[in-house]
C-alpha cells in the first residue's frame, strides 16, 4: 500500500507537469467513456433487460396468433373465451395477470378531453413488482363495477399516470383521497406512478381494476387481452407451450359458436402462444439505431486510445533516462512497469469520473430517440450495471493506450538509455511503425465515422427536400373527434350535417382562401379484373366540390377529373353501399394506378370489394398524385378516394385542412372557438401547422445525424491531433538529421516535401484502410438512410476529401517548423 500510494503521488506530479496533455486526455476520455456508458444505460433498461425485478426470465406473454399473424410478428393478445381457459388451468403458472386498453374522457374548460388507459386484474402491479410514486396500488377487493357488457358501470378507486398527476392536479404531492371524474363516473386517487411506468401503453395515463371480462356468445369482444404469466419455479417454456396448444384446441371446441370468435377460430392456424414478456419491448429499429450509436462512439474511444498511446509513448522516449537512473539506483524491470501503469489507470480513471457527470446529460439526450408512444417499464438511469460498464470501459482504455509505451520502457535496456541523450535517441524501427500504424488506425476509424455523419447529413437534406404531394405552405389540419353517443355509425344524417356545419364555419374565417375534407380509413381488399389476386389498397373519404380535399391542398391532377357532388351515394355507409349494386365514381392515386393497371391508361377501369356479397362496381374517374399526408418519409400507400359521407364509424374523426392566406398560427385560436361553438361534447381537436408537423417527423434522422456529426468532428480533430503529434515529435526527434540534410545543400522545400511526405503516406494508408472498413459497416446504417446509398461515391469522395485536407493541415505545421530548422544550432546538439 505504501508503494501504491508513494506511484499515486509521483504520478499526480507527471500529470500536473504536463497539463496540456493532461487536460485532452482526461476531456477526451470524458466524452468517450460518458457517451459509451449513457448509451449502454438506455440500450439495458430498454432492449437488453427491460423487465425490472428478481427472475424476469420466468415473466411471459401469452397471446393467439394465426398463421397470417405469425409471419407478420404480430403477437396482440387473447380474447375472453381464452382468458377464462387460462384462469381455469394455472398449474404451470405461479400467477396470473392480465390488462388491456380503456378510454374515457374528462371535461375541461374548453373541450371534452380523451384519456387513454388501462383496465387490469387487481394484481397486476403486485404481478410485476412496480412501487408507485405515490400512494398505494390495488387491493384485492378494490374492483371497479363492470355491467353484464363489461362497461364501466360506477364509481371507484384509480391510479394516476405520472403525465396525468400533472397535467390536472399539477403534481401536487397531497392528491391521494381527492377525486377525478371520468365519463360518468367518480374515481378516487389512492396512488401515483412514476414518470418511466408506461405499460401496456406508452399513451396510459391511468388504471383502474376490473374483474375478468365476461364471456357471452351473444357480444364481440376483440383478443386485446394482455395476459402475463410467472412460470413455476424451473419450468422451462416448452411444456408450458405444448400445454397451450391443447388448450387451443379446447377453445376451438368450446367458443366456436361464439359471436367474436366465429371469424377468429376459422382463421388458418388459429393458436394461443407464449413468449418471454421482454420481447414485448422489443423494437428492432430502435435497437438497430441505440447499437449503431454504441458503435460510432466505440470508434471515437478507440481513436481517444490510439491517440493518448502516441502520446504517452512520446512522453516514455522523452524519460528514457530517468527511468534508466531509477533503474540503475534498484528499482525492478516490474516496479518501472507498475508505475506506468499507474499513471494510465489513474489518468484512465479520472477521465472516467468525468464521463460518468457526461453520461447523466447522455441518458436525457438519447432518450429523444425513444418514441413517446413505446411501453416501458423500467427507468433509464445509471444504476449498478452501467457503473459496472464505466469500470470495464475505464480498465479497457488504460490497458489499450498504457501498454505499449510501459512496454517500451520495460524493454529498452538501463545502461543503453543511459548512454542515449535525448537530442541523439533514435526510436527503433519497429516502434516508429507501431506509432505509424496507431495513426493510420486513427484516421481509418475517422474516416468511417465522418462517412457515417455524411450519409446522414446526404438522408437528412434529401428528406428535407421532398415533395410531399401537396403545398405544405400556409396550410392547417384540424382533426376534429365527434362524441360517439350523438354521432355514431348509425346516425349518417347527423354526422353529415355537423361536417357540413363545421366546413361552412371554418370557411368564413378571416384569411381562409379553402377548406377541404380527409378521413384516412383501415385498408381494405379489393379485386381487379386484371389481377388474379386482391389488392390491399388504404381507402380515403373525402370532400367534393366546395370541400374538396385536392384543391385545398393543391394536389396534381394527374388524369380525368376529380368528385362530384352527385357522385356521393347519400345518407348511406360503405358496408351498405358495397351490397347495393350499380356503380360508383372513386378517384385512385398514381400507386394504385401503377400498381393495379401498369402502362395502361386508368381512368374508365372498375374495381369491386374482396366481399362475397359486394355488387357495387367502383369507376375510377380520376389520377391524382401521391400524398405524404404526416412525414417526408411515409411509405405511400395504394389508395382509393371516395366521398366521406358514404364512411360509418370513420367520419368520427376526419380532419380538415384549412388552406390560409397569411401565416396559419394566429388562426388557431379562431380555429377552436368555432369548433366549441358549434359542438359542445366535442373531445380537444388535434390543430398542426402542416409545414411544420412536416419538419418535426423527421426529428429522429436529424437527432441520430446531429450525434454521428458530433462523434465524426471529434474523431477528426483528434485524428489531426495525432497526425500532429506523431510527426511534431518525428521532427524533434530529427532535429540532427534535417540539420545535416540542410548543411549538405538540402534547400527548405525539400525538407518541407520530406516531412509533408511522410504525413501524407501516413493519411493515404489510413484513407485506403477506412473506405474499405467503411464500405462494409455503412450497410448497418440502412436503416436510418433515406433516398441514399450506404456506399454512396459522393460522400466517400467528399469525406476522403475533407479528411486529407485537415490531416495536410496538420502536418504542414511540424513540416514548416523542420523547414525553419538552423543548420548550426541543429549540427551544434547531441
Amino acid at each position: 500500500m505504501n508503494a501504491l500510494s508513494n506511484d499515486l503521488r509521483f504520478t499526480v506530479r507527471q500529470m500536473r507537469k504536463s497539463p496540456g496533455f493532461t487536460a485532452v486526455a482526461i476531456l477526451t476520455l470524458a466524452l468517450g467513456i460518458g457517451a459509451s456508458t449513457a448509451i449502454y444505460s438506455v440500450i439495458r433498461s430498454l432492449v437488453l433487460d427491460p423487465v425490472p425485478g428478481r427472475e424476469p426470465g420466468r415473466l411471459m406473454e401469452i397471446a393467439e396468433q394465426d398463421k397470417k399473424a405469425e409471419e407478420k410478428g404480430r403477437f396482440y393478445g387473447v380474447g375472453p373465451p381464452t382468458l377464462q381457459v387460462l384462469r381455469a388451468n394455472q398449474d404451470w403458472f405461479d400467477d396470473l395477470a392480465w390488462c388491456t386498453s380503456s378510454e374515457s374522457t374528462r371535461r375541461t374548460d374548453e373541450f371534452v378531453e380523451e384519456v387513454m388507459g388501462a383496465e387490469v386484474s387487481p394484481n397486476f402491479f403486485s404481478f410485476l413488482g412496480t412501487r408507485p410514486l405515490l400512494g398505494r396500488t390495488f387491493a384485492p377487493d378494490e374492483i371497479t363495477p363492470t355491467d353484464r357488457d363489461g362497461t364501466v358501470a360506477g364509481d371507484s378507486v384509480l391510479v394516476l399516470g405520472y403525465g396525468l398527476w400533472q397535467s390536472v392536479f399539477g403534481g401536487d404531492p397531497t392528491v391521494l383521497g381527492r377525486t377525478l371524474e371520468l365519463g360518468k363516473h367518480r374515481f378516487t386517487v389512492i396512488g401515483v406512478m412514476p414518470r418511466h411506468f408506461k405499460f401496456p401503453f406508452g399513451s396510459t395515463q391511468y388504471w383502474m381494476a376490473v374483474k375478468d371480462p365476461p364471456v357471452r356468445p351473444d357480444i364481440g369482444i376483440a383478443a386485446n387481452f394482455q395476459v402475463l404469466v410467472r412460470l413455476k419455479s424451473g419450468m422451462s417454456p416448452e411444456p408450458v407451450q405444448a400445454m397451450l396448444g391443447t388448450l387451443s384446441q379446447r377453445v376451438l371446441r368450446e367458443f366456436s359458436e361464439h359471436r367474436m370468435y366465429k371469424y377468429q377460430l376459422n382463421r388458418e392456424g388459429w393458436t394461443v402462444r407464449m413468449r418471454p414478456l421482454r420481447d414485448a419491448f422489443s423494437d428492432p429499429k430502435l435497437q438497430r439505431t441505440l447499437v449503431g450509436l454504441l458503435s460510432a462512439i466505440g470508434f471515437v474511444l478507440l481513436i481517444v486510445c490510439a491517440n493518448i498511446a502516441n502520446l504517452m509513448l512520446a512522453k516514455a522516449e522523452n524519460r528514457q533516462q530517468e527511468l534508466a537512473v531509477r533503474a540503475a539506483l534498484g528499482a525492478g524491470r516490474f516496479r518501472l512497469l507498475r508505475q506506468l501503469f499507474t499513471e494510465s489507470v489513474l489518468l484512465a480513471m479520472v477521465g472516467g469520473a468525468g464521463g460518468l457527470l457526461c453520461s447523466w446529460g447522455g441518458v436525457r439526450a438519447l432518450l429523444a430517440l425513444v418514441p413517446d408512444w413505446k411501453s416501458r417499464l423500467k427507468p433509464v438511469q445509471l444504476d449498478g450495471p452501467a457503473l459496472v460498464f464505466t469500470l470495464l470501459a475505464v480498465l479497457g482504455t488504460s490497458l489499450l493506450f498504457g501498454l505499449a509505451p510501459a512496454w517500451r520502457a520495460y524493454r529498452t535496456p538501463a545502461g543503453q538509455a543511459l548512454k542515449q541523450g535525448e537530442a541523439r535517441a533514435t526510436l527503433h524501427a519497429g516502434w516508429r511503425r507501431y506509432r505509424a500504424a496507431l495513426v493510420i488506425t486513427e484516421v481509418a476509424l475517422t474516416l468511417v465515422l465522418l462517412v457515417g455523419a455524411g450519409l446522414m447529413l446526404q438522408s437528412v437534406a434529401r428528406l428535407l427536400r421532398v415533395n410531399p404531394g401537396f403545398d405544405p405552405e400556409n396550410l392547417l389540419r384540424v382533426t376534429v373527434r365527434l362524441p360517439w353517443e350523438k354521432y355514431s355509425y348509425d346516425r349518417p344524417r347527423e354526422r353529415n350535417a355537423m361536417l357540413a356545419a363545421l366546413h361552412e364555419h371554418l370557411s368564413a374565417l378571416p384569411g381562409v382562401a379553402a377548406v377541404g375534407i380527409d378521413k384516412q380509413n383501415f385498408p381494405r381488399p379489393i379485386l381487379v379484373e386484371e389481377r388474379a389476386e386482391p389488392l390491399e389498397v388504404l381507402q380515403v373519404g373525402c370532400g367534393v366540390e366546395e370541400s374538396d380535399l385536392f384543391r385545398a391542398m393543391r394536389v396534381q391532377l394527374q388524369a380525368g377529373r376529380l368528385l362530384r357532388r352527385d357522385d356521393i351515394i347519400r345518407d348511406k355507409y360503405f358496408h351498405q353501399t358495397d351490397l347495393d349494386s350499380g356503380s360508383s365514381a372513386v378517384v385512385i392515386n398514381e400507386s394504385l394506378a401503377r400498381l393495379a393497371w401498369p402502362g395502361e391508361v386508368a381512368v374508365g377501369k372498375s374495381f369491386r370489394m374482396d366481399n362475397k356479397k359486394s355488387k357495387r362496381r367502383y369507376e375510377v374517374v380520376g389520377v391524382v398524385g401521391d400524398i405524404r399526408h404526416f412525414s417526408y418519409a411515409q411509405k405511400v400507400e395504394p389508395a382509393f378516394y371516395r366521398p366521406y359521407q358514404e364512411f360509418d364509424l370513420a367520419g368520427l374523426a376526419p380532419a380538415f385542412l384549412i388552406r390560409v392566406t397569411g401565416a396559419p398560427a394566429p388562426l388557431i385560436p379562431a380555429i377552436r372557438r368555432e369548433l366549441k361553438a358549434l359542438e359542445g361534447e366535442m373531445r380537444t381537436p388535434d390543430i398542426r401547422v402542416v409545414r411544420q408537423a412536416l419538419y418535426e417527423a423527421t426529428q429522429p434522422q436529424r437527432t441520430y445525424m446531429l450525434y454521428l456529426v458530433i462523434f465524426a468532428v471529434v474523431g477528426l480533430t483528434l485524428a489531426a491531433i495525432g497526425i500532429f503529434g506523431v510527426l511534431a515529435y518525428s521532427v524533434a526527434r530529427r532535429t540532427r538529421e534535417i540539420g545535416i540534410r540542410m548543411a549538405v545543400g538540402a534547400d527548405r522545400g525539400q525538407v518541407l516535401g520530406m516531412i509533408l511526405g511522410e504525413g501524407a503516406r501516413l493519411l493515404a494508408l489510413g484513407v485506403v484502410v477506412g473506405i474499405g472498413a467503411a464500405a462494409g459497416l455503412t450497410r448497418f446504417l440502412q436503416h436510418q438512410l433515406f433516398d441514399v446509398s450506404p456506399t454512396d461515391p459522393l460522400v466517400f469522395a467528399a469525406v476522403a476529401l475533407v479528411l486529407v485536407s485537415v490531416g495536410l493541415l496538420a502536418c504542414f505545421m511540424p513540416a514548416r517548423r523542420a523547414a525553419s530548422t538552423n543548420p548550426m544550432e541543429a549540427l551544434r546538439q547531441g
